[in-house]
C-alpha cells in the first residue's frame, strides 16, 4: 500500500516536485530547530556528600537520561564545579547526610524541588521507610540470613541498620566480612550451610566474581537477595530497595524542566519509594517457590 502510494505521487510534475521539496526542507528545518530547543546548552553544577555506590548509581541514571534527551557532555552539556554554581543553569546536590533530601535541585530562576527517601523528609533511619517484613514475605519460614560485606566499603551503615530490623522479627543474621573480591567464593561456601538466604549489598553485586557466589547458592538451594536492582539481571533472585538509577533518571527529567524555566513544573517535592524486582528463573534455580501475591507486587520481573 505504501509503495503504491509513492508510485502514484511519482507522476507529479517537476514544478510540483520542487514545491514539495521546499515544503519538506522547511519541515525538516522545523524539526531540527525543535531538537535544538529541546537539547540546548545546559550547564549543571553538581556536588555530592560522598562517592558511595548510591551516589554513583544516581549519577549513572542522571547521565543516561540526559543523553537520551539529547544532552551530550562536551557538546551541549557542561558539568560545573559547585564552587562555580553561580554560572550554572541548575545546581544539583546529592546528599547522604542526615536531615537532608537525597536530591536538591535549584535553578537560577529560584525554582527548586527535592527528592526525599522517607515521608518525614529526613532519613536518620533509612530502614524506617521500608517494609521490614519483606524477607519473611519472600521466604516464609526463614530463620537465618547471611550477609557478605567488604571491609573497605563505606556503604554498610544503611545495610546494617536495615538488617538490624530483621533481628527484631526473629531472623538470625550472620555477617561474613571479606577484604577482597577473591574471597567471595569462600565466603559464600562458609555461609551456605548455615543460612536460608544470603543478602548482598551494592558493593558486592558490582564485583566481577559475583557469579561464584551465584554458583554456590544454586548448588546449595540458598536464596540470594540483593540491594541493587540491576543485580537481578546478574542472577540475584530478589531486590527490594529504592531503584537509585531510576531516581537519577527522574532527577534528569526534573533538571531539564527547571533549566527550561519550569515549564509544567509544579514545584512539589518527591518521595523515592522502594520497589520489588524478581528474577523468576534465578528463584527456580535456587529452589525458591514464590507466591502469586509476592509476584503480583513486583514492579520488575525477569523470567
Amino acid at each position: 500500500m505504501r509503495a503504491g502510494h509513492i508510485m502514484e505521487r511519482s507522476h507529479l510534475s517537476c514544478r510540483h516536485l520542487g514545491i514539495l521539496r521546499v515544503i519538506f526542507l522547511i519541515y525538516l528545518l522545523y524539526l531540527l530547530a525543535s531538537v535544538t530547543t529541546q537539547a540546548s546548552q545546559l550547564r549543571v553544577a553538581v556536588s555530592a556528600s560522598n562517592s558511595g555506590m548510591v551516589v554513583k548509581h544516581v549519577q549513572l541514571g542522571l547521565q543516561t537520561e540526559l543523553m537520551r534527551q539529547g544532552y551530550v557532555t562536551g557538546t551541549n552539556l557542561t558539568w560545573i564545579d559547585s564552587s562555580q554554581a553561580a554560572s550554572s543553569d541548575v545546581n544539583l546536590t546529592i546528599s547522604m547526610t542526615q536531615n537532608t533530601p537525597l536530591i536538591n535541585l535549584v535553578s537560577q530562576q529560584g525554582l527548586s524541588t527535592d527528592i526525599y527517601l522517607d515521608e518525614s523528609h529526613h532519613h536518620t533511619e533509612l530502614a524506617d521507610h521500608y517494609d521490614i517484613n519483606f524477607i519473611n514475605k519472600l521466604l516464609p519460614g526463614i530463620n537465618t540470613l547471611g550477609v557478605i560485606i567488604d571491609n573497605s566499603s563505606t556503604d554498610i551503615i544503611n545495610v546494617e541498620q536495615f538488617l538490624a530490623q530483621q533481628k527484631h522479627k526473629g531472623v538470625r543474621v550472620i555477617y561474613h566480612y571479606i577484604d577482597s573480591s577473591a574471597e567471595l567464593r569462600y565466603s559464600a561456601r562458609v555461609l551456605a550451610p548455615q543460612v536460608n538466604a544470603i543478602y548482598l549489598p551494592h558493593h558486592i553485586t558490582d564485583m566481577a566474581e559475583l557469579n561464584q557466589v551465584i554458583t554456590v547458592a544454586e548448588r546449595n538451594d540458598v536464596a540470594l537477595i540483593g540491594e541493587d536492582h540491576s543485580s537481578i539481571d546478574k542472577g540475584i533472585f530478589a531486590v527490594y530497595n529504592i531503584d537509585y538509577v531510576q531516581v537519577g533518571r527522574d532527577t534528569a527529567d526534573l533538571l531539564v524542566r527547571l533549566a527550561e524555566g519550569g515549564k509544567d513544573f509544579s514545584g512539589e517535592n518527591y518521595l523515592a519509594q522502594p520497589v520489588l524486582s524478581l528474577n523468576l528463573d534465578a528463584a527456580a534455580r535456587m529452589g525458591v517457590e514464590l507466591s502469586n501475591d509476592v509476584i503480583d507486587k513486583a514492579k520488575f520481573i525477569v523470567e
